[in-house]
């Protein structure tokens, strides 16, 4: 699920990361697969932090993707700058922009986000998103693309151990299907996944 859009027509994806952190720089390999749906892909971020101001954190990426959609291999080179606000106690507005440089084009998120404890072991978060696309999805219309609305709980067995799992909705904004060939897939739509994190 990307840019408000259901890429495996509702199929599964099953994926692993890493990730290294050396002072402000994070590199983080992604991998995932769907064997039924004929469907791999591979990512390489590295992502650089820094505070601007007390609340204020900045953060520029780089990202090389390469995928391989039923033999159909394709690779594209994407940069990134988010803005993070702790705006008050558990609530940070987030504003994301990144760029392809084999669409050409841009996606922009912004987002208010909500994340508790409500113990040592129990976290909850909640989110809502609106995505605006910016010639990224190439074959997409322009301007605001969907909205979304997100929940997740974690679970810490141990202090290095999270399981977590998530759902989330989204809401498709003005969908043309007929003049855009790439809204097809931007659709309503549900989904959920369950996850493990292990630090070390």
């Amino acid at each position: 699920m990307t840019e408000g859009r259901d890429n495996l027509s509702g199929k599964g994806l099953l994926s692993v990361s890493t990730e290294f952190t050396l002072d402000k720089i994070s590199i983080v390999p992604w991998i995932a697969n769907n064997s039924s749906a004929d469907y791999s892909e591979f990512n390489l971020n590295i992502v650089y932090g820094a505070t601007l101001a007390e609340a204020l954190t900045l953060y520029g990426g780089y990202n090389y993707i390469r995928a391989d959609d039923s033999g159909d291999k394709a690779s594209d080179n994407e940069i990134s700058l988010d803005l993070a606000y702790n705006w008050r106690h558990n609530f940070i507005l987030q504003g994301s922009i990144y760029h392809s440089f084999d669409a050409d084009g841009s996606f922009v998120e912004f987002s208010l986000n909500y994340n508790r404890e409500i113990s040592n072991q129990f976290h909850y978060g909640l989110q809502g998103l609106v995505g605006v696309n910016a010639g990224y999805v190439v074959q997409g219309h322009k301007g605001l693309n969907h909205l979304q609305l997100r929940a997740r709980v974690s679970y810490f067995p141990l202090t290095q151990l999270e399981l977590s799992a998530y759902a989330g909705y989204n809401q498709a904004i003005d969908r043309d299907s007929i003049n855009y060939a790439d809204d097809a897939l931007l659709k309503d739509f549900s989904w959920a996944g369950l996850g493990l994190t292990y630090l070390f």
